[in-house]
């Protein structure tokens, strides 16, 4: 196998793990969200004009802009053609965000050097740890105002258990599969004598 082929498919298996990772960066996105509403509903009047100035910042993206602007105008459309909207997005969005990731971990390496690549089980140590705390803010939101929530309780601490839980799953996931490309590539630099000039193991 020459060199050009196996910096293709080094190439190749750092994208597929970006793909991997993306998830678990959106998941977490959705969960800070949830964080952010939780807070915004017990500080509506400071929280209001940092919705508005974030929701005008994100249609002036040139990417992501154009599709919150198409899927917004299609809100009185029919559900398919809404639907296929998002799913449109939500697949151009997480293949654009993964190729961005990738060159942005690709510059990162070449200006600071290699990352020195973590243990899987402190990866997942670590994102145990963010768990807890994104757990501990929601219930945190809870009790500072529980006048502002419907219902029991119990409930709400039962939906923001599982709302962390499956972050922490889809973490763990993401994090063995990325480990196990990250082990691939690796594998496939280790068979030829010249250095790889990326390393994008660092997460």
């Amino acid at each position: 196998m020459n060199h050009f082929l196996k910096s293709i498919l080094s190439l190749i298996l750092g994208y597929l793990r970006w793909t991997q990772l993306t998830p678990m960066i959106l998941i977490w996105g959705f969960g800070l969200l949830m964080l952010l509403a939780l807070t915004f509903v017990n500080h509506q009047e400071q929280s209001v004009p940092v919705i508005e100035a974030l929701l005008e910042w994100l249609v002036r993206l040139p990417f992501v802009g154009e599709h919150i602007k198409l899927f917004l105008s299609n809100k009185n459309a029919p559900a398919d053609t809404t639907t296929h909207n998002l799913e449109s997005f939500i697949f151009s969005a997480w293949s654009v965000l993964s190729f961005v990731l990738m060159l942005g971990g690709m510059v990162l390496s070449t200006l600071f050097g290699p990352f020195k690549p973590w243990i899987l089980s402190r990866k997942i140590i670590l994102a145990g740890i963010a768990t807890v705390l994104l757990l501990a803010g929601l219930v945190g939101n809870y009790y500072v105002a529980p006048q502002n929530f419907n219902g029991e309780a119990l409930a709400w601490m039962l939906n923001f258990s599982l709302i962390s839980l499956l972050v922490f799953g889809v973490s763990t996931y993401c994090l063995s599969t990325a480990h196990f490309l990250a082990y691939l590539k690796n594998a496939l630099i280790a068979t030829t004598h010249e250095d790889p000039v990326v390393n994008l193991n660092g997460i």
